[in-house]
C-alpha cells in the first residue's frame, strides 16, 4: 500500500516542458539532415531510442519457452508508465526515425510511380503517424504536462498527418493538417517569450507555406494556368537547399502544368520564311516555358533569382537541342527517313538554336546593367570587357545562322547590337589604358569608339519600327558623351604630362606629408573630403617636435687656451681692456705629475699584488687537494 500512495506521488509531479519541435531541430541539424542524409539520422533516432528505453528500465522482453525460440513482447508506451518526460522522447523519435526511412525511400524511388519503394515509404509515413497520434493521446491523458507541451503535440501530430495525406494525394486533407498545425505554431509563437522559440516556431510555418501553397494550387480551379505557374516558379524559387524533396516536387509540377497547357493546342515554328508545325513533346513544353518565361522575369525582382530563371531556362534550351541533335542522327544513319523527316527536325535546331543564343544575350546585357548600377564597390573598366565580348560574339553567331539573311529585320537589329557593344567595348578599353596613364593608346581607342557609336546611330536610325530592336537612340547618345568627355580628359593629361605636369603632382604628393607649419610659403590643395578621411595625412605641427642639431662647447677649450702666444704686434693692435697676458708654463708641472702618479702607481699595484699572492696561498692552503688543482690551472 505505500509502495502504491508512493507511484501515486512520482506520476502527479509536474514534468518539465518538452520542446517537440527544438528536440527534433536539433537533432536533425547535428545528425544529418543538414547535409540530407537520411540515412544517417534514421541511425541516430534507433540508438537514441534504444539508449533511453535502456536508462528508463523499459527494455522489450524476449520471453524464452522450452525447446521452443524466444518470444519478442514488446513494451509499449501507454498512459500508465509515463513517470517521467524521457518516456515522452521514445514516442518522438519513433516517428522521426519512421518518417526519415520514409523520406529515404523517396529519393531512391525516384519518378517511377510503381516502384515498390514507393509503397514502403508509404507504410513507413502510416508507422510516423502511428507514434505521432500515440504521444498526442498520451500527452492529452497526462494532467502533468504544461499546456505549451500539449500544443506542440497537436502542432506535431498534424504535421506528420498532413506529410502522409501529401503523399497520398489527398490534396483537401493534407491541406486542412497543414493549416492546423501552422495556426498552433503561429500561436506558440505569440505565446513562448523566449527568443529561440519564437524564431523556431515563424522558421516552422515558413516551411509549411510551399507546401501549403502546393496543395491549393492542386485543390483549385485551373482556370488561370499562367498566373498559376508564375506563382510556383517564384515558391520554387523561394525553397532553400534543405528542402530538396520538395524542390522536385514543385519541379514536377511546373512541368505538368506546362504539359496541360499545350496539350490542346499545336504550335508552330516560323524561321526563314518557313513554317514548321511542332510534333515533339519536349519541344512544345519548351516553347511554352518561353512563352511564360518574360512574366516570370517581370514579377522577380532580385537579380539573383532572374540569373536563377536565365540558367534554369538555357539548361532546358540546351537538353533539348541534344534530343534533337540525337534523333537528326538517326535520320542520317537511316536512308529511307531523308528527305520530309529530316528537315523540320533541322530547322528546329536552328531556331532554338537562335533562342539559346538570343536568351544569352539577354542575360549578359542584365549582368552589365546591374554591375553599371552598383554602388557599394568601385567599378573597373576590366569587368564590363569580357562581358561585352560575350555579347558581340553570340550576335555575331546568330548573324551566322541560316536563314538570318531572309529577315532583314532580325540581321540590322542584330548588326546594331554588334556594334553598340563594341563601342561600349572601346570606351572600356579606352578607361583601363588611362587608368594607366597610356594616353596616347587611351586617345587612339576613344576615337575608335566615337567612330563606332556614330555607326550604331546611322544603322538605328534606318531600322526605325524594327520588333527586334532592343536599344534606344537615347542609350547611344549618352555613350557619345560619355566618350567625348573622357576622350578631352586624356589629352589634357596628355598635354599635362609633356608639360612637366606630373613633377607639380610628385612636389604635391611629397609635401602632403609634411606638417603645413614647414609648408607655409607653398600652395597646398586640401579638400573637405581630405579632412574626413580615417587615415589623415594632413598635419599642423609635428607631435613631437623633431631634434634639432645644437653645437656644444667643447671641454678641451679652456686648456687650450693657456698654449696661446700672443705676439707683441697683435697685442699693440687690440684695446688696453682686451689685451690678454700670456698665462703661465704649466708644462713642468704636467711632467712632474706625470711620473709622481706613474710611481705611485707601480707602487700601489705592488702592495696589491703581493697582499692578492698572500691570500690566494691562504684560500689554497684552505681549500685543500680541490684549490690546488685550480691554482693548477689558472697558473695561480
Amino acid at each position: 500500500m505505500v509502495a502504491t500512495e508512493h507511484q501515486k506521488d512520482v506520476i502527479l509531479t509536474s514534468f518539465s516542458t518538452l520542446s517537440i519541435l527544438q528536440l527534433i531541430k536539433d537533432a536533425q541539424q547535428k545528425h544529418g539532415l543538414r547535409h540530407g542524409d537520411y540515412q544517417r539520422y534514421r541511425g541516430y533516432c534507433a540508438r537514441r531510442v534504444r539508449r533511453i528505453r535502456k536508462s528508463l528500465g523499459f527494455t522489450h522482453v524476449h520471453k524464452g519457452v522450452p525447446k521452443h525460440a524466444a518470444k519478442f513482447i514488446p513494451r509499449k508506451l501507454t498512459f500508465n508508465v509515463i513517470t517521467e518526460e524521457k518516456f515522452l522522447q521514445i514516442a518522438v523519435f519513433d516517428a522521426e526515425r519512421n518518417w526519415s526511412y520514409a523520406i529515404q525511400l523517396k529519393q531512391e524511388a525516384g519518378e517511377d510511380a510503381h516502384s515498390r519503394k514507393r509503397f514502403h515509404m508509404i507504410g513507413k509515413l502510416r508507422r510516423a503517424v502511428k507514434h505521432a497520434s500515440n504521444l498526442e493521446n498520451i500527452i492529452k491523458s497526462c494532467e502533468n504536462v504544461d499546456a505549451v507541451t500539449r500544443l506542440e503535440s497537436q502542432a506535431y501530430n498534424s504535421w506528420m498527418h498532413g506529410c502522409l495525406r501529401f503523399e497520398l494525394k489527398e490534396w483537401k486533407g493534407a491541406l486542412e493538417c497543414f493549416r492546423t498545425a501552422k495556426k498552433i505554431y503561429e500561436k506558440l509563437a505569440t505565446v513562448v517569450k523566449l527568443p529561440n522559440l519564437v524564431e523556431l516556431y515563424k522558421v516552422r510555418c515558413r516551411e509549411i507555406q510551399p507546401q501549403m501553397r502546393y496543395c491549393e494550387f492542386n485543390c483549385g480551379d485551373n482556370a488561370s494556368c499562367d498566373a498559376a505557374m508564375s506563382e510556383m516558379i517564384n515558391m520554387r524559387l523561394q525553397l532553400s537547399e534543405e528542402e530538396g524533396v520538395l524542390q522536385e516536387d514543385f519541379d514536377k509540377l511546373i512541368a505538368e502544368l506546362r504539359t496541360k497547357a499545350v496539350v490542346h493546342c499545336i504550335k508552330d515554328i516560323e524561321w526563314g520564311n518557313e513554317k514548321v508545325p511542332v510534333t515533339n513533346d519536349n519541344v512544345r513544353n519548351l516553347l511554352q516555358a518561353l512563352e511564360q518565361f518574360d512574366h516570370e522575369l517581370v514579377q522577380t525582382t532580385i537579380h539573383e533569382d532572374k540569373m536563377t530563371l536565365y540558367d534554369q531556362l538555357l539548361s532546358s534550351i540546351r537538353d533539348v537541342i541534344q534530343v534533337l541533335n540525337e534523333e537528326q542522327k538517326k535520320l542520317v544513319d537511316n536512308e529511307t527517313h531523308i528527305g520530309d523527316e529530316q528537315f523540320p527536325n533541322r530547322l528546329t535546331i536552328i531556331y532554338l538554336e537562335f533562342m539559346r543564343l538570343k536568351r544569352t544575350i539577354e542575360r549578359y546585357v542584365m549582368i552589365i546593367t546591374h554591375t553599371k548600377t552598383q554602388t557599394e564597390k568601385k567599378i573597373k573598366p576590366q569587368d564590363l570587357i569580357r562581358l561585352c565580348d560575350t555579347v558581340i560574339e553570340n550576335s555575331c553567331l546568330i548573324l551566322q545562322l541560316p536563314g538570318v539573311a531572309k529577315n532583314k529585320d532580325l540581321e540590322l537589329a542584330y548588326k546594331a547590337k554588334a556594334e553598340y557593344y563594341r563601342a561600349l567595348r572601346c570606351f572600356c578599353l579606352a578607361e583601363a589604358h588611362a587608368a594607366l596613364a597610356k594616353w596616347n593608346e587611351a586617345n587612339v581607342l576613344y576615337d575608335r569608339a566615337v567612330d563606332r557609336a556614330l555607326n550604331t546611330s546611322l544603322l538605328l536610325k534606318n531600322a526605325e519600327g524594327n520588333p527586334f530592336i532592343v536599344e534606344k537612340e537615347i542609350d547611344v547618345k549618352n555613350l557619345h558623351e560619355q566618350i567625348t568627355a573622357s576622350k578631352f580628359s586624356t589629352q589634357a593629361n596628355r598635354l599635362a604630362e609633356a608639360a612637366g605636369g606630373n613633377k607639380w603632382d610628385e612636389k604635391q604628393e611629397n609635401s602632403d606629408n609634411k606638417p603645413i607649419i614647414d609648408t607655409l610659403d607653398e600652395f597646398r590643395k586640401i579638400t573637405p573630403k581630405d579632412l574626413h578621411k580615417t587615415e589623415q595625412n594632413i598635419r599642423i605641427i609635428s607631435v613631437p617636435p623633431s631634434f634639432i642639431p645644437m653645437p656644444n662647447k667643447p671641454m678641451f677649450f679652456d686648456l687650450a687656451l693657456n698654449h696661446i702666444k700672443a705676439s707683441v704686434s697683435f697685442l699693440h693692435c687690440l684695446p688696453k681692456k682686451n689685451i690678454f697676458f700670456q698665462m703661465p708654463d704649466l708644462e713642468s708641472k704636467i711632467v712632474s705629475y706625470g711620473f709622481e702618479k706613474k710611481g705611485t702607481s707601480q707602487s700601489n699595484e705592488k702592495v696589491k699584488k703581493g697582499a692578492k699572492s698572500k691570500q690566494d696561498k691562504q684560500d689554497a692552503s684552505q681549500q685543500g687537494i680541490g684549490g690546488l688543482v685550480k691554482g693548477w690551472f689558472w697558473r695561480q
